[in-house]
């Protein structure tokens, strides 16, 4: 009896042990190497994949290099956006027009600005600055003009040098009427007289010689990258199409002072004039920073031009020199005519301490 239950017990044990051997097989049992070859390969990238394959080796920790790197495109240094002009405020001045600028004409850096330079403006009879700079581009000072059918196109309230059909005038004296008096009308005998020389023709009318000198005003502007600007007459007065903005008409200015005739009539106050006619007139500068006698009087000052109409308000270039110190004030659309010169004078004074 004992002997039967000794081999029950045996034949238990030995039945124990194959379960457990069938459940947990030894630990150096190891899957086959060509399947966790191929697991490795469907973990990797593509590429990397390949070249493992190709090389037996395991592949570059990083990508490697398949394109060459790209340069960003080159591109052209943006324009200066203030034109012949660069930008440098150093100075403090109160003002009350809405468009006020200072530059210092010899280094021609732009000291003070209160207002978007490139803002549509209109120039009213600032333009005539333009009208006699293309003027001594054309024509001879010491020519001879005499009014004709261009007088037709003056507007009846604009300012005026009181220059007649009758009269005779050489260029550089109707230059002197634009400047002192702002005569609309000798910026129209001008305009007729140095249209017929750049058309080469002396038997247009005046209205039509005008028309050719308008269209260089326009390609003059083109020309010196004043693209805020377009012109239709050349004495200023207004249209919705004759604009410009502060910059352009301040470009106009700082060349207009280095033609010598337009600056000697733009620093005069008060002249006896003779015409080529021998007829006389005393013209008065609009300009009351060069009368001695006005409370806005500047000794500085040497020009430049005024302007006003209804919609471009009171403006004024002016400038000032005192020894290696020259200066230039723009002030546009003043609501009195008053603040354009109290406000040109404030800028001058700064930019000349400033200078």
């Amino acid at each position: 009896m004992k002997n039967k239950v000794f081999s029950i017990i045996s034949l238990l044990i030995c039945l124990s042990i194959l379960i457990s051997c069938a459940e947990n097989p030894p630990a150096d049992t190891k899957k086959p190497v060509t399947e966790t070859a191929a697991q490795t390969l469907d973990t990797l990238p593509e590429s990397l994949a390949a070249d493992t394959s190709a090389t037996g080796t395991e592949g570059p920790a990083t990508a490697p290099q398949t394109e060459k790197a790209t340069e960003p495109p080159t591109t052209e240094a943006p324009a200066n956006p203030y034109g012949i002009f660069t930008y440098n405020p150093r100075v403090n001045v109160n003002v009350s027009s809405p468009y006020c600028i200072l530059i210092n004409a010899k280094t021609n850096e732009i000291l003070y600005t209160n207002c978007d330079v490139n803002e549509k403006i209109y120039p009213a009879s600032t333009t005539k600055l333009l009208t006699a700079i293309i003027a001594l581009k054309y024509g001879d000072p010491k020519a001879v003009f005499t009014p004709g059918d261009e007088l037709s196109l003056l507007a009846a309230d604009s300012s005026r040098a009181y220059i007649k059909s009758q009269h005779s005038l050489t260029l550089e004296m109707l230059i002197e009427g634009m400047m002192l008096p702002s005569g609309g009308d000798a910026a129209y005998v001008v305009a007729a007289g140095v249209g017929r020389i750049i058309a080469k023709n002396e038997s247009l009318t005046g209205v039509e010689a005008v028309a050719v000198f308008v269209d260089e005003m326009n390609k003059y502007a083109k020309e010196h990258n004043l693209t805020g600007s377009h012109f239709t007459c050349p004495d200023g007065y207004h249209d919705d199409d004759h604009y410009t903005t502060l910059l352009d008409i301040m470009t106009i200015s700082r060349y207009a002072l280095d033609e010598p005739i337009i600056m000697k009539y733009a620093g005069t106050y008060r002249d006896d004039v003779r015409y080529a006619s021998g007829h006389k007139n005393t013209w008065t500068n609009t300009n009351q920073l060069l009368d001695s006698d006005s409370p806005y009087f500047y000794e500085n000052a040497i020009g430049l031009k005024t302007g006003t109409t209804d919609e471009g308000g009171y403006c004024l270039v002016s400038a000032a020199a005192l020894g290696t110190k020259e200066v230039l004030a723009g002030v546009f659309a003043a609501p009195r005519s008053s603040t354009r010169f109290n406000d040109s004078r404030a800028l001058l004074v700064a930019g000349m301490i400033a200078s």
